[in-house]
């Protein structure tokens, strides 16, 4: 039996569904929600969540911001990695990846490292420095 979500099936009432594309990074197909214009702030929810639990504050940032809300791997519509990439590690290098296929690149000296996510079940979101990414759209 596969319980995994399918975004065509499942994703119908989705928040900010319109804001939904997939992404191919880290060998992963991505749901990544990217919405506004501005500086890029980059949302990342716990284990356990997905790009829903910030369906409310990614509109409110989208006022002056261009927010990126990915689903970790394994979670909401992102695919699911092999077990051994099921960690906080594992999820950062592959999350890593993924912003590199965007094409954004973190201001700050730690992006949601292992000592990090394993401090906080909600890392902050990070403001992230423009790039071509947001200056295309």
């Amino acid at each position: 039996m596969n319980d995994r979500l399918v975004f065509e099936r499942d994703g119908q009432d989705w928040p900010n569904r319109g804001a939904s594309r997939f992404v191919e990074a880290a060998g992963l197909s991505w749901h990544v929600q990217v919405m506004g214009q501005g500086p890029v702030v980059l949302l990342v929810h716990g284990t356990g969540a997905s790009t829903h639990s910030y369906g409310q504050l990614a509109q409110i940032l989208a006022k002056a911001f261009t927010v990126v809300v990915p689903d970790l791997p394994g979670h909401g519509f992102t695919d699911l990695p092999a077990s051994e990439r099921l960690s906080l590690p594992g999820m950062a290098e592959d999350l890593g990846q993924l912003l590199d296929a965007l094409d954004l690149h973190p201001t700050g000296d730690s992006l949601v490292g292992a000592d990090t996510a394993a401090e906080q079940s909600e890392p902050p979101p990070h403001i992230l420095e423009p790039s071509a990414y947001s200056q295309s759209r």
